[in-house]
């Protein structure tokens, strides 16, 4: 589902208008981007508050989005740290889909959990590229304040438990996130989206800002550059995590699961 505007009529839509229809394009958008896979390379940098660098990680992974019954998730199998090969994980990821797709989902999970290891810096889970599209899925939507200007569509969080939150021990602290997407006023298509979220102390901070291109082979939009940002505004002389990821060779696979049933012997 596009968003479709052309000359003056484009202008005039109202916001409500313009966030149902995003919401739709999301849906199917996200439906669309399931089942691909991409290569990712991401550079971590761990930086002192003087702006001196501590400490740098080269990633190379494999990453792979997929619609399961609780939504869209993302899974990484870092096959390269700081340019050297891990062993046996090249093309772990889209292989387990294909020969074991019963079981996928949980191994994938496993996967995805080793190559957290990989990471520097702030304890964190791997952001998906999409996940600012998530603030314009209909019945999340509702929960924030919209504002638009020509092709911008401007947000803010309003409600509570927030979408995006962070624990510490049994405590569950909401994150309230505000931000953008850049909207192509001919087709709908998001072409950037950007985003903050803060909580109160003791949470970390995280800004995301993503750009989307459109791939001609899969002829969809795609996620190419990623930026990341995360401190803790109550310690400004604590480390800051900047994650810069770009993303190509993308290209889709189509998972089937076979069902046999056993006639019963009279």
């Amino acid at each position: 589902m596009f968003l479709v505007l052309t000359g003056v009529l484009a202008q005039n839509v109202p916001t409500s208008v313009l966030v149902e229809r995003a919401g739709g394009y999301v849906t199917a958008y996200e439906t669309a981007f399931s089942a691909i896979v991409s290569e990712e390379h991401q550079v971590q940098r761990l930086i002192r508050a003087d702006g001196r660098v501590k400490q740098v990680r080269d990633l190379r992974s494999d990453f792979l989005l997929v619609k399961t019954a609780t939504g869209t998730q993302a899974f990484r199998d870092v096959i390269q740290v700081d340019r050297k090969p891990v062993r046996n994980r090249t093309d772990r990821l889209r292989k387990l889909f294909l020969d074991t797709p019963r079981a996928a989902v949980e191994q994938a999970r496993a996967i995805a959990k080793e190559s957290e290891r990989h990471n520097i810096g702030l304890q964190r889970t791997g952001n998906s590229p999409l996940l600012p599209l998530m603030f314009l899925r209909p019945g999340v939507s509702s929960g924030f304040r919209f504002t638009s200007t020509e092709g911008t569509l401007t947000f803010q969080e309003v409600r509570t438990p927030s979408v995006l939150g962070q624990r510490t021990g049994s405590a569950r602290f909401n994150l309230m996130s505000k931000g953008s997407f850049k909207l192509d006023r001919e087709s709908g298509r998001i072409l950037a989206a950007e985003f903050t979220a803060e909580g109160p102390p003791p949470t970390s901070a995280v800004s995301l800002t993503v750009r989307y291109s459109l791939d001609k082979n899969l002829d969809l939009m795609v996620p190419v550059d990623v930026r990341e940002r995360y401190w803790r505004p109550d310690k400004p002389k604590d480390d800051r995590l900047e994650v810069n990821s770009t993303y190509t060779n993308f290209r889709r696979f189509e998972v089937t699961v076979v069902q046999q049933i056993k006639t019963p012997r009279p």
